[in-house]
Parts: structure tokens; C-alpha cells; sequence
């Protein structure tokens, strides 16, 4: 099947590789939903490759109106408009000659300019020209017979709310349904796409974030566990954080390609042991991300530095990288692709959150969050990546705790860090309560942050130390 490329970041990857050539599609959502830069984008796009498109207006917006709009965006260019994207007045056809004069009007536009695309923009506004739904009925089957006949690919663009789309007699002709519409998540005014109806491929369901940028349109598509993505095997290796006595405890290190989960209490040390984590890669050739939620760059290099760490020489050589994003900028949908997008550019085999809670704390859906995580935790191990993720544990004094929303059950391994009192003192003491497929050291063990990083001491001496 042929098919129309998009040329739209991820559309064509939600879309299995674009819209079927020759198809007739309807692009609704409510005005300002990014219906027309969409279609824009997309014939821009393809007037670039040599796809010529006819782009005609009705009554909602003049088409100088409309170029005026685009031209703040990359892929507009003044130099394919009249050439190969032409527009044309079909409103004005409609209300003062009729419904039969404006498919006249269409198909001789057709015939002179022979058009790869042909949009009209708003269709939703011509129904308001007709004086019943029968009438309009009528017309809308004379217009599909008539693009039939031509080896185009048909936008209708219309404002249609989504109760809509199975009701109106528009949508019996369709072959392809976009949605576009938007949704305030917590401080995030938030913009989704939902393809609908695609007849004749495969597509992606499910609702895809895009945002609307000085580039055009970029789509963030859904994360997706299911299906091939669960499909991935087990390394036999295993990576060290560098930290001997630790190490021993985990028989050699973490599983390769596993997750770990660090729970702990406000400073107990969970961002020094993940850092650690990354730096002992680094220094065996790995390259590693520190995505981090709650320490800027600067931050962390300073307690690495304290540390004795050489964290400068990696972030030189690249083989570290820290990524910070304040918690109030954090946009689950945006982020959570991007990072698989900075995995694969950096080609990562060592990666960190610190931490989840800041992811939890950003997603007003619990289940959203929980969905989230996991997503990304098995797309981290279909890509072999060892990674850690940190879990702020509320109560420093708590028993055994992981985690307040059951994520430990998504991880391989899991850490805990915690305090005890030990008469008049609080100690802290370390333990790990899980290696999935592998055995591990099952004493709790004191340790100490020193100036020369994470010492861990002798088993936890006092039974009654854990209250």
C-alpha cells in the first residue's frame, strides 16, 4: 500500500509509516486544537518532496489570515506557496452559487493545478450553509464520488466536538479520523492526538501527546509496553557500584539490563550510591545518564568532588551525563520519551532516576504514573540498560518500606537505606531485600557517608535497633 508520509516527528511511526495514499481523511477538535498547523505541516512537508497540494478555505479563516499564521514556523517557505501549495476560496463559491457550482469549482481546480492533496478547511463550517442534514448528506456523498475519481489524498478539517465523530454523515465517508484535543493535567495545559479510523493499516491507538513549537508539530507518542516490547533477554553480566563490601553482598553487582530500586529516607545517601553507580561504569568505558529530579548539575558535582570522585573527567569525555529537570517543569508524557530518545543517542548502558517519587508527584493519575514507570522500565530492559531508580521513603524510621505506590514491583533488585537508633545515636543501615535470579548477602549492614564516599560497616549488631 502506498502511503503518504507526514513528515511529522513520530506521526508516521504512530501512523506504521503515514497515511495510505488516496485516502479521505477528517482532522476534528475544537478551535485551537492545532487542526490547520497540523494539515500545514503536513503539505509543507510534502511540498518539499515534490507533492503538490490544493489547500481550500470556507468561512471560519481567509487564507491570507491563515499564511499570515504560519509564518513563524520552520517549515513554512514563501517560496512553494502558488507552486506547490496553492490555496483557493471554496466559501465563497459555496454561499453565493450553491453546493452544485462549488464541486464544479473543485473539480476544475483539480484539473488545473492536479493536485497529490487536497484539503478543505473548516468543513464543518460549509454544513452551516446547507439548509438540513439531508441536503448536506447528499452533498457530502457527491463530494467523496467526485475525489474518488482522482488519485488524491483528502484532509477535511472541521471543529467537531468527539461526541460527534459517530453521529455526523461526514464520517461514514472517512477512511482515517484524527482527533486533536486538549486537557489541563495538573499546571500543564496539555494537547493530545487520537487516531481513531484508519482503514486498511495498523496504527497506534491510544491518545499521543504533541506540542505545538516554532518547528511545527512534534508528537510524543504513547508509551507502550505491551506486545514486542516485553520481548527481551537476560544478560549474564553483572555491573558493580565500585563499593567492594557492596558488591560483595550482590555476589559481583547488579544483573546487567536489570532495574534496582534505592528506597530510602531524606539523607540517607541515595543520590551519592546511584552517582556511584554511573561513576564506576564511566571508569570501565560505560556511558551513563543521571537523570536527575531534585539536584541541579552543579549540585551533584560538588558532592562528587567532596567525595574525591574524578566527576569532572567523565562529564568531559561523555562518559556521564546529567540531566536535570525541575519537578515543576516535568511533563510525564514529554519526558519519558525524550529520555528513551537521549538512551539511544548516547547509547547508554548505565542509567538513573532520582527519583520516581518527583515523577509521582508531576501525574495528577496515580494509575498513570504507575502505567509510566513501568513502560519505561521494560523499554530500559528490552535495551539491556542497568539502571537505578531512587524512592524517597517518607518515614525515616519506618519498617521495611519500599515504596508507597507498590512500584517495587517492577524492580529487579531492591535496595533499602534506612536509620536506626542505637541508644542516644541514629545510625543508618542498608539491606537488600531482593536480586531477581540471584542470590545476595541477606544481613541489614550499617554504613557511613565519609569524606571518601559510601563505607559500609559490620552486620547490624541489635535486633531491637530496627523499631
Amino acid at each position: 500500500m502506498d502511503k503518504l508520509i507526514t513528515g511529522i516527528k513520530n506521526l508516521d511511526y504512530i501512523l506504521g509509516g503515514g497515511i495510505p495514499a488516496y485516502s479521505l481523511n477528517i482532522v476534528s477538535g475544537s478551535p485551537g486544537s492545532g487542526k490547520t498547523i497540523l494539515v500545514q505541516n503536513i503539505i509543507f512537508n510534502n511540498a518539499r518532496a515534490g507533492r503538490k497540494s490544493l489547500y481550500l478555505t470556507t468561512i471560519s479563516e481567509s487564507q491570507f489570515k491563515m499564511v499570515r499564521h504560519l509564518q513563524g514556523f520552520e517549515f513554512f517557505s514563501d517560496d512553494l506557496l502558488g507552486e506547490k501549495v496553492i490555496y483557493g476560496d471554496l466559501g465563497a463559491v459555496l454561499r453565493e452559487q450553491g453546493a452544485d457550482k462549488a464541486l464544479g469549482y473543485l473539480t476544475e481546480m483539480i484539473k488545473k493545478h492536479l493536485p497529490n492533496i487536497v484539503v478543505i478547511d473548516s468543513f464543518k463550517a460549509i454544513r452551516d450553509i446547507f439548509p438540513d442534514e439531508k441536503t448536506f448528506k447528499a452533498f457530502v456523498f457527491d463530494l467523496a464520488a467526485a475525489l474518488s475519481i482522482w488519485e488524491i489524498t483528502v484532509f477535511l478539517v472541521g471543529e467537531y466536538e468527539e461526541k460527534e465523530l459517530t453521529l455526523l454523515s461526514e464520517f461514514a465517508i472517512a477512511d482515517g479520523i484524527f482527533h486533536l484535543y486538549g486537557q489541563e493535567e495538573k499546571r500543564f495545559q496539555k494537547r493530545f492526538i487520537r487516531i481513531l479510523k484508519m482503514r486498511g493499516t495498523s496504527f497506534q491507538q491510544g491518545e499521543h501527546l504533541f506540542q505545538i513549537s516554532p518547528v511545527g508539530i512534534e508528537v510524543f507518542p504513547r508509551m507502550r509496553p505491551e506486545g514486542e516490547e516485553l520481548q527481551y533477554g537476560f544478560k549474564p553480566g553483572r555491573k558493580g557500584f565500585g563499593i567492594p563490601s557492596l558488591d560483595e553482598m550482590l555476589y559481583g553487582g547488579l544483573t546487567e539490563g536489570t532495574i534496582t530500586l534505592v528506597s530510602g529516607a531524606t539523607g540517607t545517601g541515595k543520590t551519592i550510591l546511584a552517582l556511584k553507580f554511573l561513576l564506576e561504569g564511566a571508569e570501565k568505558g560505560e556511558n551513563g545518564i543521571f537523570l536527575s529530579f531534585e539536584e541541579p548539575e552543579a549540585q551533584l558535582q560538588n558532592t562528587a568532588r567532596r567525595l574525591g570522585w574524578e566527576i569532572d573527567k567523565y562529564l568531559a569525555q561523555g562518559r556521564l551525563s546529567i540531566e536535570f529537570i525541575s519537578p515543576i517543569e516535568l511533563d510525564v508524557d514529554k519526558h519519558a520519551f525524550e529520555i528513551l530518545d537521549l538512551i539511544r543517542e548516547k547509547k547508554v548502558e548505565r542509567f538513573v532516576i532520582d527519583s520516581i517519587s518527583s515523577f509521582e508527584n508531576s501525574v495528577s493519575d496515580p494509575q498513570k504514573y504507575r502505567d509510566y514507570l513501568w513502560a519505561l522500565g521494560q523499554q530500559l530492559k528490552r535495551r539491556h540498560i542497568s539502571s537505578i531508580f531512587t524512592a524517597l521513603n517518607d518515614d525515616p524510621f519506618s519498617p521495611l518500606i519500599v515504596s508507597r505506590e507498590q512500584i517495587s514491583l517492577l524492580a529487579d533488585n531492591i535496595i533499602i537505606l534506612r536509620y536506626v537508633e542505637d541508644g542516644s545515636s541514629i545510625k543508618k543501615v542498608l539491606g537488600i531485600l531482593k536480586t531477581r535470579g540471584s542470590d545476595h548477602d541477606k544481613a541489614l549492614r550499617e554504613y557511613e557517608i565519609t569524606p571518601n564516599g559510601i563505607n559500609i560497616l559490620d552486620k547490624l549488631n541489635k535486633a531491637d535497633m530496627l523499631r
